[in-house]
């Protein structure tokens, strides 16, 4: 067992793991990860995280503010790019690891979010592209996350069991609370 997801069972008098904090823990399980794609790079976190695992990363946004934030974060570890992230087959053709945290830029304008339609045909492409995992993030406490949680829900459940292995966390006992999943390629 990889020593870093070890330490994710054996920590002692550790609250529960918010579902981010969960993502950065659980990507490090990972061994040999060359490229990494955030397609959602908000804040920077999952970029910053990425960069620690990863020998390349590739990271996207559509809102100038993110790209500041993130930039401010890493610096030019990682390539930050402007654009939507269904374009991500145009900087890279795989990746081994890819982090979606869906919804709306922290402390930006909520009125700008991921979309069901955009969210649809990058997923799509993505799990095609991907060599080894990608993790997604849906928060269901707005609608139009509720909306994309429902369609990624139903689509990854249907994905081959020959092929992948979709797991999911999530808080049982809190409404409307974000979960994730994660898709593994066998």
């Amino acid at each position: 067992m990889n020593p870093a997801f070890a330490g994710f069972f054996l920590k002692e008098k550790r609250n529960m793991l918010s579902m981010v904090e969960y993502v950065h823990e659980r990507m490090h399980t990972y061994d040999n990860l060359e490229i990494g794609v955030d397609f959602t790079m908000g804040n920077g976190h999952d970029t910053k995280s990425l960069i620690e695992c990863c020998k390349e990363v590739y990271s996207f946004d559509i809102q100038e503010e993110a790209l500041k934030r993130t930039k401010e974060l890493v610096g030019d570890k990682a390539h930050l790019i402007r654009d939507s992230h269904e374009n991500f087959d145009h900087y890279v053709d795989t990746f081994d690891i890819g982090i979606f945290n869906l919804g709306y830029l922290p402390e930006g304008d909520h009125n700008i979010t991921t979309t069901l339609d955009i969210t649809q045909r990058t997923l799509i492409k993505a799990v095609e592209h991907m060599k080894k995992v990608i993790f997604i993030t849906c928060y269901i406490g707005h609608p139009q996350g509720k909306e994309e949680a429902l369609w990624i829900d139903n689509y990854v459940s249907d994905l081959d069991t020959h092929t992948y292995n979709v797991s999911s966390f999530k808080m049982m006992n809190k409404k409307n609370a974000p979960y994730v999943i994660e898709i593994e390629r066998k």
